[in-house]
């Protein structure tokens, strides 16, 4: 006996399949109200700033080292580079050492400093960059002194924990799933729908 319903018609016998709403299918990414970008997120604020601090105490550092190697009292002694060496004050050695310790203090400021910033405009790349940051914070140990008696001359030092607790918040379930929306946001993906295939009249390509 068939099914009979209020309405028009008879009911089919199994429920037609429907889809969900467009929102579930394809969510919609984030957007801040007031920028109308993704919202950096917490994590991603903690790491950048955590990055920054560990560039500053660097910079701090170095530049710490860098006042007595300029002095000839305390040149020898400044940091393990010049005194593994012992170049004497003046010569090529000293110069060569002393643009190479240029070189390495601006690699350890600006590494950190890049990837927070990476971070914050929303580059995935940026979890890598700080973990390189990470790698790099060992040349600490050649652009400080050899003993901790000159407490300020070891500053650079407490850029090791700054740039690990950094890397902990940027690789945080929460700052991936932000750096993705960023990525999202910044590239697209193609629309797939037949409104926006475009119609091409004439000659086909290959008869061209």
């Amino acid at each position: 006996m068939p099914v009979t319903s209020e309405g028009l018609g008879t009911p089919p016998l199994t429920p037609i399949a429907a889809l969900p709403p467009i929102e579930v299918i394809q969510p919609a990414l984030p957007i801040d109200p007031h920028t109308g970008e993704p919202p950096h997120g917490a994590t991603i604020g903690l790491a950048y700033g955590f990055l920054l601090l560990a560039a500053a105490t660097q910079a701090v550092g170095l530049g710490l080292a860098w006042w007595r190697a300029i002095h000839m009292d305390t040149f020898a002694t400044a940091i393990r580079l010049l005194q593994w060496t012992n170049p004497r004050p003046g010569s090529f050695a000293s110069i060569a050492l002393a643009v190479a310790f240029v070189v390495i203090g601006v690699i350890l400021v600006a590494a950190p400093a890049l990837s927070g910033y990476l971070g914050w405009v929303g580059r995935p790349a940026a979890r890598w960059w700080a973990l390189g940051a990470l790698v790099l914070t060992a040349a600490t140990f050649v652009v400080t002194p050899n003993n901790w008696q000159v407490t300020w001359g070891n500053t650079s030092w407490l850029a090791v924990p700054l740039t690990l607790l950094g890397v902990i918040m940027a690789w945080l379930p929460r700052s991936r799933a932000v750096l993705s929306a960023w990525q999202s946001f910044r590239y697209p993906s193609p629309s797939t729908s037949a409104n926006d295939q475009a119609i091409v009249y004439g000659r086909m390509e290959q008869f061209r």
